[in-house]
């Protein structure tokens, strides 16, 4: 606590600003670039919407700034859409987060229109930071398989062919068959014709891929898994960010520090308001950069 203090004095009569993060477990990730990932939201009940209400609140006292957040789908349940959309959305303003990129899961789908009016018009897009290319693609139909159209498989073959010189972060809500977690096992929870994304993998790099929709808690096997037939993509499930059977309301914080060659990933129990396990360090294909 001393460390904290005597930190945020010199940084006051300096005038300058040192740190992303504001507690001793993360002042070792200072001055990195932050991404908090998460994925299905899903209240239920009151009780439910305050579990998400504490991850934000979880967010918002151990950092004083993340640069980004990546929603991987679900934002509802089954009803009360037109509530639960603003709720969502006033709700993470509390977090410090800069920008939010969200995509559509099966269960927005349900309220497809809303979420379009509410989130995001924009089922597939991208972004860019410095040399990190981050890809987003919504489930396309209902059902609980996520179904990717042959047209933003397209496009997001071109963005992967064209962009070897970035890393490259994919963002879906189910997972992609093959690729070795735990939910690429289970049909409900893939993405249809996933074999198309796989072989464009074998010839060309990316780094990561993100998926949701599973709900597995961060304990089990396989939640990520680098993967030899797909260019050793790292392949990684969220879980969810609701509490469910066996699970917690977790999330996975992302830390890309300047010229650094690797990305380090911890996954957070937000209900103990503490990371889970190790960190997972993950090496890139090249040196995160800004600049």
């Amino acid at each position: 606590m001393k460390k904290v203090i005597i930190c945020i004095t010199v940084l006051f009569l300096s005038g300058l600003f040192c740190a992303h993060t504001i507690n001793e477990e993360n002042m070792q990730y200072q001055n990195s670039f932050i991404i908090w990932s998460h994925s299905d939201i899903q209240p239920r009940s009151p009780e439910e919407k305050i579990q998400y209400e504490k991850a934000v609140k979880d967010i918002s006292t151990n950092f004083t700034t993340v640069d980004m957040a990546l929603m991987a789908g679900d934002i509802v349940q089954f009803s009360h859409f037109n509530e639960i959309y603003p709720w969502y959305l006033n709700t993470r303003k509390k977090a410090p987060v800069k920008e939010w990129l969200d995509i559509a899961g099966n269960h927005d789908w349900r309220a497809i229109g809303l979420y379009k009016k509410y989130i995001n018009r924009q089922l597939h897009y991208s972004v860019t930071k410095g040399n990190l290319l981050i890809l987003m693609m919504s489930n396309e139909i209902p059902g609980r398989p996520t179904y990717i159209s042959d047209e933003t498989f397209k496009w997001w073959k071109d963005m992967v062919v064209k962009n070897q010189d970035k890393i490259i972060i994919t963002v879906t809500h189910g997972a992609i068959e093959g690729s070795g977690i735990m939910a690429s096992h289970l049909n409900r929870l893939i993405i249809l014709d996933s074999k198309r994304f796989r072989d464009i993998l074998k010839k060309y790099r990316m780094d990561i891929w993100l998926s949701g929709h599973s709900h597995f808690p961060g304990w089990m096997p396989n939640m990520h898994n680098k993967n030899k037939d797909t260019g050793n993509t790292v392949f990684i499930d969220l879980g969810a960010i609701r509490e469910d059977f066996l699970t917690q309301s977790e999330s996975l914080i992302f830390f890309f520090r300047q010229d650094f060659p690797s990305v380090i990933i911890k996954r957070r129990n937000h209900g103990s308001g503490k990371y889970m396990s190790d960190d997972l360090v993950i090496p890139l294909s090249h040196p995160f950069s800004l600049h």
